[in-house]
């Protein structure tokens, strides 16, 4: 299969050189694609996307586990216990046999709101023993407990947990626009891939132009060198030029492979062997037009849409998280312990006869399963404990060395955002000066090619009249193919400043680090160790 150039965009005296030029592909039907058909298939394709795309996702499943400590956790256990004594007292002359089969379910929950904390159980036993100091057998015993701690300084407003979980939404939001920004990268790698694949292709054209008109030197100087009107080292001279501009084809050609080759591996999948043998022929040519530069609109564009910039942002309230955390940290710990039980008993009654421990006769009243919920319900037998704990540290406390930490860490974040701000003003004005730098090149470079055709054609004419030498016809060659080339790069180089500028609004350069962006966690010292806390005072009271 061979695929022809599309060649519109040349200058026309190329294209009268040059009509129909055609490379050898692999046998594949050529796939005709345009400039955002190749964006699309990276977007769908691309591995590297493939795998950024999952970023948010993980994300994701750490929100879920920061917010899972906020969930209500149900606990239930049933148990038996049969126990056997041995005789080892006045009270005990025989063995004692006990069975007691409990249960119990609970619920506990740590508030998303003020750092409260809640326990509700309820648990009931059935106890069958033959011990005489039993008053029943079997007994029935149900019991409700209620228990709420309320920080009121430290762990009020904000803790671990729920900083964590400020941190992980942050992160989370970081992770999309780390993939909008390799999302961003990757359609503006495609596009300079595409128009090199042009670029290549143009310059086959341009080659494959020089060998025809070297080849056709060839033939004058030959026909000329065989009638004597001019000495063999023209003919020399020419054939020389002939096999200097196959080995610039043989280049140029091996170029458009490589090219197709980057392109490939952007816009398929690159794990699948078939994909390589798909011939690409673009579709577009590329803009040679000086387009207009709004350069303030473009630094606002990139101020408010950068990546990089928002994830900045991201550090610097991820920053003031930690710092409200390590503040928090620093006052006493106090806190209002609040617990109620509420208990029934029941079961089979047992009658005794005589004094202590008196003897006993038989069973007696039975007090019911549901006589026992009901003294519970009522709550016939409370009990309520109300209580004030404080924890502080005298002296230079972690707390505070980690106060001061994260205040310094605040305000580094808020430099490194001032900084990245004034690298993307400078990476956006440099982008915008290289536009219009090639934007020059390109008119400076089409005056230079047309210049040379103009030479290329007088020294031709002069040369068919006998005013001219091959020399300078190969000379006039050999200039014109240097500024086909110069144009064809100058092109290339405005096409691929304007896919920069365009991507630099809205990604920084690959390989830029604007902030400390690494997923950010906290550390903290839990309330529960600060009783093992050396020097510290504690006082408690029960009410």
């Amino acid at each position: 299969m061979r695929t022809a150039f599309r060649t519109s965009w040349l200058p026309a005296a190329l294209l009268a050189l040059a009509p129909t030029v055609a490379l050898a592909q692999a046998p594949a039907t050529p796939l005709s694609l345009s400039i955002d058909e190749a964006v699309t298939l990276a977007l769908e394709n691309n591995l590297d996307l493939k795998t950024d795309r999952l970023d948010p996702q993980i994300g994701a499943t750490r929100v879920a586990a920061a917010s899972g400590l906020f969930k209500p956790t149900v606990s239930s256990t049933v148990n038996r216990n049969n126990q056997l004594q041995p005789p080892s007292s006045l009270l005990f002359p025989t063995s004692t046999q006990t069975d007691v089969v409990t249960t119990n379910v609970g619920l506990n929950q740590r508030l998303p709101w003020f750092g409260t904390s809640y326990t509700v159980a309820w648990d009931t036993s059935h106890t069958d023993s033959n011990s005489f100091l039993n008053s029943f057998n079997p007994l029935l015993r149900s019991g409700f407990s209620a228990s709420v701690s309320q920080p009121l300084l430290r762990d009020l407003f904000t803790d671990a947990a729920r900083t964590n979980l400020a941190l992980s939404r942050n992160n989370r939001t970081i992770a999309d626009t780390r993939l909008q920004e390799s999302v961003v990268r990757t359609t503006a790698a495609v596009k300079a891939a595409y128009w090199n694949l042009v670029a290549a292709r143009a310059n086959v054209v341009a080659r494959q132009a020089a060998l025809r008109l070297a080849e056709e030197l060839v033939r004058v100087n030959k026909a000329k060198v065989d009638v004597g009107q001019s000495p063999p080292i023209d003919l020399v001279s020419a054939q020389a030029e002939v096999a200097s501009n196959q080995e610039q084809r043989i280049v140029a050609e091996t170029t458009v492979k490589q090219s197709e080759d980057r392109l490939r591996v952007l816009i398929f999948d690159a794990a699948r062997r078939d994909v390589w043998n798909v011939a690409l022929e673009p579709t577009d040519t590329p803009p040679v037009g000086t387009a207009a530069v709004d350069l303030e609109a473009a630094v606002t564009n990139a101020l408010r849409d950068r990546a990089d910039l928002a994830r900045a942002r991201k550090d610097i309230e991820n920053a003031g998280v930690a710092l409200r955390l390590a503040g928090n940290q620093k006052l006493p710990d106090v806190r209002v312990n609040a617990t109620y039980q509420a208990s029934g008993l029941g079961g089979t009654e047992v009658l005794r006869s005589g004094g202590f421990p008196g003897t006993i006769i038989g069973p007696g009243q039975v007090v019911g399963f549901g006589t026992v919920l009901d003294q519970l319900l009522k709550s016939d037998y409370p009990t309520w404990a109300v209580g004030v704990s404080v924890s502080y540290p005298i002296g230079q406390s972690a707390e505070d060395a980690s106060h001061a930490r994260s205040r310094l860490e605040a305000r580094q974040a808020e430099q490194r955002m001032k900084s990245a701000e004034g690298r993307v003003i400078q990476q956006v004005r440099d982008a915008a000066w290289k536009v219009e730098m090639n934007a020059r090149r390109v008119e400076t470079a089409r005056a230079v090619r047309e210049l040379g055709e103009q030479r290329r054609d007088v020294e031709q004419r002069r040369f068919e009249v006998g005013m001219s030498t091959s020399f300078l016809v190969i000379q006039a060659q050999r200039d014109l193919a240097q500024s086909t080339q110069n144009e064809l790069s100058a092109v290339l180089a405005y096409d691929l400043s304007l896919v920069d500028f365009e991507a630099v609004q809205q990604a920084g350069p690959a390989g830029q680090t604007t902030a400390a962006t690494t997923p950010a966690t906290v550390a903290v010292t839990s309330t529960a160790t600060t009783a093992s806390r050396t020097a510290s005072t504690t006082t408690a009271g029960v009410f």
